[in-house]
């Protein structure tokens, strides 16, 4: 995989290197690293696992670079790494909300008079929610199944902590 997002890459900054010739004074791929030079100083990202051409999926970059004043190679660089490190930051985030346990169940019970919510995971541990509005709660998480599939614990605490009064 590493290897056709790799070749995919080299054709994008290739491509750049040959719109920009500036570029290619300043910027090189060595494996799969981007590294940017000037003044004897270099800084290198790595970009075998990231798909570079994905950055033209945001409009307000292809809205930018389509105007009269050209990106330097250090502006493309910068770019490039703040892409990278964004990615990272977001694949971690995914891996820490898969090791979560995932909201199977939801119920309304009451209890001496009490309403309040029970949630049941996929390891079948339930957890007791109390608040005083359990159908908006009960609607935030059908949203979320509705739009994601399976809700983890974390991500669903996330939404009633932004979304409950």
């Amino acid at each position: 995989m590493t290897q056709s997002i790799m070749n995919d890459n080299l054709l994008y900054i290739n491509a750049w290197m040959n719109y920009n010739p500036e570029f290619q004074e300043h910027l090189k791929v060595e494996g799969t690293r981007l590294i940017y030079s000037e003044d004897g100083l270099s800084e290198e990202v790595p970009i075998g696992s990231f798909y570079l051409p994905e950055m033209l999926y945001n409009e307000n970059f292809r809205n930018q670079i389509s105007m009269e004043h050209e990106l330097s190679a250090k502006d493309f660089f910068q770019i490039v790494k703040l892409y990278v490190e964004t990615q990272e930051i977001l694949e971690k985030e995914q891996q820490e909300l898969s090791l979560s346990p995932t909201i199977e169940n939801i119920e309304l019970r009451k209890k001496d008079g009490q309403e309040f919510l029970v949630f049941t995971d996929n390891f079948q541990r339930k957890y007791r929610y109390d608040t005083k509005e359990p159908e908006k709660v009960i609607n935030f998480y059908l949203d979320l199944k509705n739009t994601k599939g399976s809700v983890s614990l974390k991500e669903f605490g996330s939404v009633i902590q932004n979304g409950e009064s």
